[in-house]
């Protein structure tokens, strides 16, 4: 009896120490992948997405991977794409549109519906991936983000509309402000604040989420309703580094962007409710469009992103658009 007790003890002891030199193992194995994004702290939405995105990977891989974050204090915005692609950095959470010099493949996400399965069963997930592929990036996830809206200085035009208002503008928002009237102004994301104060424009587009940690709500008297369109929450990889996982660890991380692509939307909507709520607090009042302009206005916006992605990407883009017509993928506007 008493050698069974010290062969139990034993034996315990030994599959403590088993488990737990396993987990010194499985500790030092964990690859960290360098992560680059277009936002710092002052962009509250995007940074809790990011931080999701990073909690997710660690989950779904079993601790295997690791993410080191960089900002946009490394690299400008604009100019993050191709450092992943040469693999300087391995891993890239984005916006479609902070890259739409290098490719406008992505931006095409922002037109379509926001439910992960139809983007995957339909096919159009992986013709994404494949013309990232060709840039040397592997897709991981394209979840729906949050959309855009109007702030103003000051009330909409007399007929409800952006009628002869300056409006500040980039290349995707362009079609919709003229669509309703105004005239789009092209400026740094930096410079918005100021132009507004200064009453150089009478507005600016914007995302939902993150006016509060922008400080919009100090220079804007009205959030211009209905919002519209939507944003893409998109992760890509370096494509050599993809190819050097192991194809169960390539497996887990796909597991994660799904993961991902199914959740981000509730973490940033659930700041967008909050910074359109303490708006109204500071005095910026919820003014609608017109019924009509109302009706209209996702039609102005998909439009002029498709004009925009043919214009700039040509036959792969033109097929892109067709496909997410043709297969009734449009995004018309939130659920009900």
């Amino acid at each position: 009896m008493s050698r069974y007790r010290m062969n139990s003890g034993f034996l315990g002891a030994a599959t403590a120490a088993i488990m737990s030199f396993s987990m010194i193992n499985a500790a030092q194995a964990a690859e960290t992948l360098r992560m680059l994004m277009p936002w710092n702290q002052t962009s509250a939405g995007n940074i809790a997405v990011g931080d999701f995105l990073m909690k997710t990977i660690e989950k779904d891989t079993g601790g295997e991977i690791k993410i080191q974050k960089f900002d946009n204090g490394v690299v400008p915005p604009f100019e993050q794409l191709e450092p992943v692609m040469s693999g300087v950095f391995d891993l890239h959470y984005t916006n479609p549109a902070y890259h739409a010099g290098d490719t406008v493949v992505g931006q095409i996400m922002d037109t379509v519906v926001a439910d992960a399965e139809k983007r995957h069963s339909s096919g159009l997930w992986d013709m994404i991936d494949k013309a990232y592929q060709k840039r040397n990036l592997k897709l991981i996830a394209a979840g729906p983000s949050t959309g855009f809206q109007f702030l103003l200085r000051s009330d909409l035009s007399a007929d409800g509309t952006l009628l002869g208002m300056k409006i500040r503008s980039n290349p995707a928002y362009d079609g919709t402000i003229r669509a309703l009237g105004g005239a789009p102004v092209q400026l740094p994301v930096n410079e918005v604040y100021t132009a507004m104060e200064k009453g150089l424009i009478d507005g600016t587009a914007f995302p939902v989420h993150g006016v509060v940690s922008a400080k919009m709500g100090e220079i804007s008297k009205v959030q211009v309703r209905p919002t519209f369109g939507q944003g893409t929450a998109l992760v890509v990889m370096n494509l050599d580094k993809w190819n050097k996982l192991s194809p169960d660890l390539q497996k887990k991380m796909l597991l994660a962007g799904r993961h991902f692509e199914e959740q981000c939307l509730k973490v940033v909507a659930d700041i967008a409710a909050a910074d359109e709520a303490a708006l109204v607090k500071q005095g910026a009042a919820l003014k609608m469009l017109t019924p009509d302009a109302a009706k209209k206005i996702n039609v102005y916006y998909n439009q002029a992103i498709w004009d925009q992605t043919i214009k700039n990407g040509g036959a792969e883009a033109e097929a892109l658009v067709k496909f997410v017509k043709d297969n009734n993928l449009v995004y018309t506007g939130p659920a009900s």
